[in-house]
């Protein structure tokens, strides 16, 4: 009786989230390559096939619990590109200060010291975000490569060994009611939030998305994973709750330090205009200081205006 009960608790549990840096991680480990390739080929708009993956990016408890690691999935390519993809689920100050900087780490690691230029290989940033920023507003694409550029025509390309990708989660829900066909917002859909309607019918369209939803079936009974997903969205519900209440504080303090500078200034402006009138009166100097607490070189000033 009580299998059939754990069987039934277990068909109704949901499919844990690819969005999440853990389980993006898991799903998309070495031994499924397959699943990269297509992701990656799906959103650079080309096939691509993927030599290896870093696996020293698998994840555990320990790391889990810590909020500020990095956690982005690095793949080397056949042809020597590297290809960095990463989820970024919050807002950030400086964002593309930030994606900038994430690419320029990932191309400067190829070498080792003392090395030749020579052996560095284009270097890819995909940068998938659970967010839209501004600087995308009115651009109602995704997939758009960023690159150097001149700034006359537009279109002579410095280097191609740069190119960072930017793909925003909330869009690509919104343009795949427009296009169902289009794979990078299948794509999107299933790290989103694999248990929404949609699914199946993307599921049916994508074989290599209904291939990441059954990887993603068996990995969601896993409890360890569970825990470790439960972990991250919790450190980030915490910190964004930290966050919050720090610039909650900080406004409430400004709040009560302004009010207190504006009333030492009202007090100080009233005594400055008794002082006025106490000189027009011909009282001295000496009495005004002991009546407003004025300095005498400030009545003195008074005096002279």
């Amino acid at each position: 009786m009580s299998t059939i009960l754990e069987e039934k608790q277990e068909q109704t549990k949901e499919l844990l989230k690819p969005k999440v840096d853990v389980v993006f991680h898991a799903l998309f480990r070495e031994e499924n390559k397959n699943l990269t390739e297509s992701l990656i080929s799906d959103i650079l708009g080309q096939k691509v096939k993927v030599a290896t993956t870093d696996l020293n990016r698998h994840l555990n408890i320990k790391i889990a619990e810590q909020k500020l690691g990095v956690m982005d999935l690095r793949t080397e390519l056949e042809d020597g590109t590297k290809c960095n993809i990463e989820i970024q689920l919050e807002a950030q100050d400086y964002e593309n200060e930030r994606f900038l900087y994430y690419w320029a780490d990932a191309y400067s690691r190829q070498l080792q010291r003392s090395e030749e230029y020579e052996k560095l290989h284009k270097t890819i940033s995909i940068i998938i975000l659970d967010h839209e920023i501004k600087e995308l507003k009115g651009i109602e694409e995704l997939g758009t490569k960023w690159q150097i550029r001149d700034n006359k025509t537009g279109k002579r390309i410095l280097t191609d060994f740069l190119e960072i990708i930017i793909v925003e989660i909330p869009k690509a829900n919104r343009l795949y009611k427009g296009n169902e066909q289009n794979k990078i917002c299948q794509w999107m859909l299933f790290l989103d939030n694999p248990n929404k309607k949609e699914m199946k019918e993307i599921m049916a369209k994508n074989e290599k998305i209904k291939e990441a939803v059954e990887e993603l079936t068996g990995m969601s009974k896993d409890e360890e994973l569970r825990i470790l997903a439960e972990l991250r969205v919790k450190g980030r519900r915490d910190e964004y709750a930290r966050r919050q209440y720090a610039i909650k504080q900080g406004l409430q303090e400004g709040r009560e330090q302004g009010m207190k500078q504006g009333m030492k200034q009202g007090m100080k402006q009233e005594k400055i205009e008794i002082a006025k009138k106490l000189l027009n009166l011909g009282v001295d100097i000496e009495i005004i200081v002991k009546s407003t607490g004025l300095t005498t070189g400030e009545i003195e000033k008074l005096k002279v205006n």
